[in-house]
Parts: structure tokens; sequence; C-alpha cells
């Protein structure tokens, strides 16, 4: 979580000096390659997932020789995918011309295509290194290295713009700031799991076909993703333009910030939960999904309301009163990004115990939805109609299709269910009364305004939530889990609610 709040604040204080220097135009241009070097993710077919799936398992069963077979199988999958990822942006590179009329543009497409794409190669096996980390828990060592690597690739995005050397420099960032990332994560693992070692003995196809069963579904879920959230920015430059880009990168990059922020929080369940069911500890799955449940919603929910009710002042101050329209794009995805994320336990829960099939299925489905309605909507209300494509298949599917579905496979209640999540919501709607209070009298286009208005809600809200949602067993555990650190935190031990 250290992480994803060093980024947001980075990306924040960083934006606008990249966005001046670059212009609408340039910028639009790089988050388009972004996005198109960011479907490269898919060419790891899911297989990440199934990494830290399997190897929670193994560790919590404290079968070593099984975690071999894990590592060596997905590191020999994942440097031949490394070179399929050098091909294809080859291959991307060398067509630049037929891609991009203008030839200018075209000249800086490939170069930048060609940088990133290396990174990526670069950095392509390390999932498996960071996957096994998290499987063990260690959620502070991998987040040392990506702070590490925010850190050196700031300074260098910093330094190569001041040089003057626009995009180019941002791609040239990129790729140095992965190359320590990747010898950090080599040395992270051989010390925290030194029982590892890289012998073909360890490779077979048993585990590869296993790893690959799990993993054709979280694939199918990938492709989902990219539909969900990944082809906005697209469907903007085909039907508005390039510049019109940059203008919803603005309240998409709040919104990304605020999900990723709770993908981190949420990172950790698909490894609790395997390593629960591997200790066959079926009490523990039911307690920790209850009570994770609960945090998500009141975490989601105030920062939810915090960039509707500031956001708008936020903007002005941030970027300008020219980026505005950015606005209710910011609106529309932060609700959606709100539904999604008090979910978090849910998606958790099914990919930690194998039973992620559905959710490929109805993600697909949302993918799908999205794509259509934003290319409709996009016609008729410009980019805040791509933004209202992605929260509406977003909202039923979240909130209707995903929790009967995720009750019923784990044999919880669903009455139950719906009797302690609609609980929190009435005491997280009732707390966040006086937040909405100030803000409608206090918000206003300036940081230190901002600030003391976000200090005192959360205080007031924070304090409402300790005194009338958690008992006391809750908030023993949340005052543990707030003094360990993430390496020691056992989440498992989370009481049942009442």
């Amino acid at each position: 979580m250290t992480v994803t709040v060093s980024t947001a604040v980075v990306s924040f204080l960083i934006m606008p000096f990249i966005v001046h220097t670059l212009g609408d135009r340039m910028y639009g241009i790089w988050t388009l390659v972004a996005t198109f070097i960011g479907y490269y993710g898919v060419l790891e077919l899911g297989l990440s997932r199934a990494i830290t799936r399997y190897s929670s398992a193994a560790l919590g069963a404290l079968d070593h020789e099984e975690c071999n077979r894990v590592f060596n199988t997905a590191l020999r999958i994942y440097v031949t995918l490394s070179l399929v990822v050098l091909v294809v942006t080859a291959a991307i590179a060398a067509l630049s011309r037929f891609l991009v009329k203008n030839p200018a543009d075209a000249s800086l497409f490939w170069k930048i295509v060609l940088i990133l794409g290396l990174s990526f190669a670069l950095m392509f096996p390390t999932r498996v290194l960071s996957g096994l980390l998290e499987a063990s828990l260690r959620f502070d060592r991998t987040a040392t290295i990506d702070l590490m690597s925010l850190f050196i690739r700031t300074a260098l995005v910093i330094v190569v713009l001041l040089l003057g050397y626009k995009v180019v420099g941002l791609a040239l960032a990129t790729l140095l700031a992965s190359i320590p990332s990747v010898i950090a994560y080599v040395y992270s693992l051989r010390t925290e799991l030194p029982f590892l070692r890289l012998d073909s003995k360890y490779w077979g196809w048993p585990t590869a076909k296993t790893l690959f069963s799990y993993s054709a579904f979280s694939f199918i879920s990938q492709l989902a993703e990219i539909l969900r959230y990944r082809v906005d920015n697209v469907v903007v430059a085909a039907f508005v333009g390039a510049a019109a880009v940059t203008h919803y990168r603005i309240g998409g990059a709040l919104a990304q910030s605020f999900f990723d922020l709770m993908l981190a929080i949420g990172g950790v369940f698909p490894s609790v939960f395997s390593r629960l069911e591997g200790a066959k500890d079926f009490e523990g799955i039911k307690r920790t999904f209850f009570f994770a449940t609960k945090i998500t919603i009141c975490v989601s929910s105030f920062i939810g309301f915090g960039l509707i009710a500031w956001g708008k002042p936020f903007i002005a101050r941030w970027m300008g009163p020219s980026y505005l329209d950015g606005y209710p794009v910011l609106v529309a995805l932060v609700l959606g990004c709100v539904f999604t994320s008090s979910q978090g336990p849910s998606v958790g829960l099914l990919y930690g115990t194998s039973r992620h099939k559905f959710l490929a299925l109805v993600n697909s489905i949302e993918g799908v939805t999205n794509l259509a309605l934003s290319i409709i909507l996009v016609r008729m209300m410009g980019i805040v109609g791509v933004a209202l494509g992605t929260l509406v298949p977003m909202t039923a599917s979240k909130l209707i299709v995903q929790p009967f579905y995720v009750c019923r496979v784990s044999h919880i209640p669903y009455v139950e269910y719906l009797r302690r999540c609609g609980r929190t919501v009435a005491v997280v709607l009732l707390s966040l009364a006086i937040p909405f209070l100030l803000a409608e009298m206090l918000a206003a286009p300036d940081y230190k305004i901002l600030v003391v208005l976000a200090v005192l809600s959360f205080t007031f809200y924070a304090a409402s939530l300790w005194l009338f949602e958690f008992n006391s067993r809750e908030k023993e555990v949340l005052k543990k889990a707030l003094r360990l650190s993430p390496a020691t935190k056992d989440v498992s031990a989370a009481p049942s609610l009442r």
C-alpha cells in the first residue's frame, strides 16, 4: 500500500510538469503507446496468479519440493515468453510506418515501442520472483523494491525531460529504472527463500499443465480487464482525438490511483486464502472473508467520497481550470472503482481457492459490454460517455452477479452476507454525513484547504466507524495489524463478525 500511495503522490506532483512540458498532443501519444505496451501483459497468459496460488499452497503445507517445481517451471516459461515479447516488439517497430501515417510520429512511435518493449521483456521474468515473495507474505520486500524503482524512475524522468529528450526520455527512464529492480528481486528471493534452487530436475510438464490449467481462466480475465480498463484511451483517441486523451487521462489518473491502492490492499488476499486452504483452515477462510470485506467497504467508500467531493477543486488547482472537463469522467470512474474495490476479498477468495472460472466469464461479458457502450455513448456524450460505458456494466457485475456467485461456491449464506454488508454500508453513509457538510462549506482550489479538509473528514469518519462499526475483538485485530509489519501480519486471525 505504501508503494501505491507513493506512486500516486509522485504522479500528482510530476504530472503537471510532464503534461505542460510535452503538450496535450504529445502526452496523448505517450499515453496511447503506453496503453498498447500494457497489452503485452496478456502474453504472460495469466500465469502470475497461478504462481502465487500454488506456491502459497505449497508454503502453507511446508512442501519445499513442490515450491521448487513451481519456481523452476514458471521461470522457464517466463524466459521463453520474454523472447516472444522481443519478437513482437521488433515486428511492431518495423511496421510503425504502416501503423502511423505521419512520418514524424511514426519515427517517434517505433523508438518508444522499442524502448518500452525491451523494458517490459527485461522485467517479465521478475513476475515469477515477486509472485513467490508474495506467496511467502513478504510484501514488504516487494514494496521496498518498487519504491526504489519509483524513486529512480522519477529522478530519471525529470532529468531527461529537462535535457529536452521529451517522450523518448520517458521511455528511456522506464528502461533504465527497471535494471536495478531485476537485481533487487533476485537478491531478495535468494535471502527470503534459500531453499529454492535453479535445477532442471524440478522442471516438468505435469507442473506446467497444472499452472496452465489454472491460468487459462486468469488469461481470459486478463483479456476482459483490457476491455474493462484499457480501451478507454483508444476509444477517446479514435472518436474524439489524441488531445482529448490527455483530458480523459486527468480524471482517469485519479481513479486509477484509487484502484491501484485498493488492489494493493487486497493483493494479500489470494495468498492468504491459498495458505488457509493449504492448511485446511476453512473456518479461517470464512472469518477472513467477512472481516476483509468490511475493511474494503470502509476504506474504498471514504477514498471514493473524497475524490468525488474534492476532485473538482483539486483538478482546478492541480492541472488548471481548462482540464475540468475531466471531472465528470472522474466521478463515473470512481463510482465504478468503489463498487469493484468493495468486492476485492471476493476476487481474492475465488483466485485463492481456484474457483475463478465463472469470474472469467462474468468479466468477459462486462468487458465486451463496456467496449460496446463506450463506442455508442462517446458519439453522444464525448469523453464522459466513455466513462459511463465503463461504469454501467461494472455496477451490475460487482453489485449483483459476483457476490451471489461467491457466496454460493464458498458455502457462505447469501442472506448473512447481505445483512453484514448492508449494515456496514449504512454505518459508512452515516459516517460520511459530517465530511459531506465540510466539503460543501470548505472545498476550494487550494492545497492547504484541501489537506485540512481531508484530515478533518478522515478524523470524523474514522472515529464514527471505530465507535459504531467495529466491536472490541475487531478493534484488537486492527490495532495488532497496524503495529505489525506486512511480513508478520496474520490476516487469518480476523475474528468472526457479529
